[in-house]
């Protein structure tokens, strides 16, 4: 029973690190109606700067907060520069862009930072919390508390905040917004620069764990898209949740199903993933359609 928990424990906490990068990734199409190919390598600048602050002697209370706000001011500038002059073509377009904004902001990372592997201490020290035989270390105990707290944090700013219903309404229905006297353009402005803080902290979340490298999120990425499916991707709240389910499932897969060990641990939840999005294409949370004009 005790082994059992533990890997909860250890599923919980890997899950966490998708679950951060899937909920940036519903937050741009919550509220732009498009799926970012580059939330990821997003993610690695943000770690990156935070570690060379770190060497620089900053101290992580400072150097945090520093690095969301400049990873939302990177998801702006991308949109701005980037997205922006595509915004209404096709969406072979749009998805060609993000994708060359992945492979950009990659080789960009090796050029500043190079390809070795760097490690980084956790933020939150090296300790560790023993509940009975069940260890839980303070990164892992960090981790869950801040991804919590952010997806509170969104899911509270689409439903409450006049802003956030704004950019679903641009989301959902452009031209109608237009109508309504809302500025598709700032909106389109605002959900990158908040997926960009998101992913900023998913990356820092990411880092201690994983390392630092130029790959470090892409295996992540491609787990917080089949999270953003299972939960599904208009819901942040639904996301997040997928993330940890999944971080759960491929644990236990890994240590209890025979012949699925490493990599082939993720036919378990791929599997799951499919037989919901069967049931319920628009994934658990997720609504039926979403339209753009």
């Amino acid at each position: 029973m005790t082994e059992i928990l533990q890997q909860l424990v250890n599923g919980l906490a890997g899950g966490c690190v998708y679950a951060g990068l899937a909920l940036a990734v519903s937050v741009v199409f919550q509220g732009t109606g498009l799926l970012n190919f580059a939330q990821g390598e997003m993610a690695v600048v943000a770690a990156y700067a935070a570690w060379s602050l770190a060497a620089a002697g900053w101290p992580p209370v400072a150097a945090i907060p520093v690095v969301v706000a400049g990873s939302a001011a990177l998801g702006a500038v991308l949109e701005r520069v980037l997205v922006r002059p595509v915004e209404g073509t096709s969406p072979l377009a749009l998805i060609t862009v993000t994708a060359a904004l992945l492979l950009g902001l990659n080789g960009l990372v090796a050029v500043i930072w190079g390809t070795d592997p760097h490690s980084w201490d956790s933020p939150f020290g090296a300790s560790a919390v023993r509940l009975g035989d069940v260890v839980l270390t303070a990164q892992q105990i960090g981790s869950v508390a801040v991804v919590a707290v952010v997806m509170v944090a969104v899911g509270c700013f689409f439903r409450f905040t006049g802003l956030g219903l704004r950019m679903k309404a641009v989301a959902i229905n452009p031209g109608s917004a237009v109508l309504l006297g809302i500025r598709p353009g700032r909106m389109l402005a605002v959900g990158w620069a908040l997926a960009g803080a998101v992913g900023g902290v998913a990356g820092l979340m990411t880092a201690p764990t994983v390392g630092l490298s130029p790959e470090m999120m892409q295996g992540p990425l491609l787990m917080a898209f089949a999270a953003a499916a299972l939960g599904g991707f208009a819901s942040p709240f639904g996301s997040a949740l997928g993330g940890v389910v999944l971080g759960v499932l491929t644990t236990m897969a890994a240590r209890y199903v025979p012949a699925l060990g490493g990599d082939l641990a993720l036919v378990v939840p791929f599997g799951v993933i499919f037989l919901v999005l069967l049931v319920k294409p628009s994934g658990l949370f997720g609504r039926a359609a979403v339209v753009r004009s």
